[in-house]
């Protein structure tokens, strides 16, 4: 269908476009059931990668872990590393830092809390549990953190973001600390982006990483709205722990990209295919209708062996299915790549989003079937010269495995999809 069909048939029925908050919504069109239109010339966001933390657990990965993470040959292709920086403006992951680089990843670094006797109001137990960073220390945190950027840079692991703050509006028996919106634009502002400026580096500044998508407006908007420290900014980030995505305009009207850079599922004891599908849906979601350039899950590895603490990318020293799931997006939609049109749910129970990279014009479409039955499926493509497709599933038994090319035949891709699986197709393989 040529990008002139594709408005016809809009119009026939009742319009595919339409905004919320500014920002481009998902044509929605009439189709039978089970089919799916794709335009890969009608394209939507960036895509910087996909990733996770070794924040406490994982000090120094194995050269076997880091390519089961990092390695697009023998992993799941994570392309983003998310440090800690540690109260005293040091990391405790810096070998994993660096087997991430060596496999092709970037890494970016958050701070959860200043040293604690430079804050107030913190908890009784632990001075770096809570509280508020105390003005007087705002130019010798800044300082602390563009020494930190300095270091790692040094010694081989260039940072692609400095997060300003974990969750500025989170407290807990943790390290914490809870900053205002306009306290942490008057931090970025004054203090952390001309210190790092002062030390001639050109790491762009993360933030807010709030712990909600209820708060994001909040704090994205004081930032993005000063013209001081709008230049120090680069991505607009957010956790996931609460509300819901939205379509949040104005990073893109600033130039800025909107991340995820932190979630979990909701039921770490399960590490199976159920897991997995709630967590491919949930990167579906934040792919298509907050248009997030960037998603990562929360931690590589967990803080204790016992699965019920928490949820993790691995269990036991392997890749869980939610591993794998992940890994249909990140090992196929790289650094570059950008968001096409696509119907969003031809069926109830599947979702769909597809990608190309610009550069060379390889494509992938990745279809999440929820549904406790095989769906057929039927792909119009339009927008690419592509006519074989390689399905990469993962599923109860299947973990990212390549299945059998299918041909294109009448203009389309019909085939199934298996039940409860995560299927990433691709024209050629990474």
């Amino acid at each position: 269908m040529k990008r002139a069909a594709l408005l016809a048939a809009c119009a026939i029925a009742g319009g595919c476009g339409g905004s919320q908050d500014g920002a481009s919504v998902i044509p929605q069109m009439t189709l039978p059931k089970g089919e799916a239109a794709l335009d890969f010339s009608v394209r939507h966001q960036h895509i910087s990668g996909f990733g996770a933390s070794s924040a406490w657990t994982l000090p120094a990965a194995s050269d076997d872990l880091a390519d089961q993470f990092f390695s697009m040959d023998r992993g799941i292709g994570l392309s983003l590393l998310r440090i800690r920086i540690t109260p005293d403006g040091g990391t405790d992951e810096f070998v994993t830092a660096q087997k991430a680089v060596a496999r092709g990843a970037s890494v970016w670094a958050a701070p959860w809390s200043p040293p604690g006797d430079w804050k107030t109001g913190t908890n009784a137990q632990n001075p770096l549990w809570g509280g508020h960073l105390l003005p007087e220390h705002y130019a010798d945190w800044a300082a602390k953190l563009a020494a930190f950027v300095a270091d790692l840079e040094s010694r081989g692991v260039p940072l692609l973001y400095l997060s300003a703050q974990n969750e500025p509006n989170w407290t807990d028996k943790w390290e914490t600390c809870v900053w205002s919106a306009a306290d942490l634009t008057t931090f970025v502002r004054d203090h952390l982006g001309p210190a790092l400026a002062q030390a001639s580096l050109s790491t762009p500044i993360l933030a807010p990483e709030t712990n909600d998508w209820n708060s994001l407006r909040t704090f994205g908007d004081q930032l993005l709205h000063d013209p001081v420290a709008l230049p120090y900014i680069g991505p607009i980030a957010t956790h996931a722990y609460g509300g819901q995505p939205f379509a949040y305009a104005a990073p893109g009207t600033s130039d800025k990209e909107l991340w995820e850079t932190e979630v979990s599922d909701n039921n770490p004891a399960d590490p199976g295919i159920d897991a997995a599908l709630r967590v491919a849906g949930m990167i579906h979601d934040h792919l298509t209708i907050a248009s997030v350039s960037a998603w990562h899950y929360w931690w590589l590895v967990s803080s204790t062996p016992s699965p019920q603490t928490n949820s993790a990318l691995t269990r036991d020293g392997e890749l869980t299915q939610t591993a794998y799931a992940l890994g249909n997006f990140s090992r196929f939609v790289r650094p570059g790549f950008v968001r096409v049109e696509a119907t969003p749910a031809p069926q109830s129970g599947v979702k769909l989003s597809a990608f190309i990279d610009p550069a060379t014009q390889h494509i992938a479409i990745v279809a999440v079937n929820a549904s406790t039955t095989d769906e057929p499926l039927t792909l119009r493509l339009s927008g690419s010269d592509v006519t074989t497709l390689t399905p990469w599933v993962t599923s109860a038994s299947l973990s990212l495995i390549a299945q059998d090319p299918i041909e294109q035949t009448d203009a389309a891709f019909t085939l199934t999809l298996a039940a409860r699986s995560v299927t990433t197709f691709v024209d050629s393989a990474p």
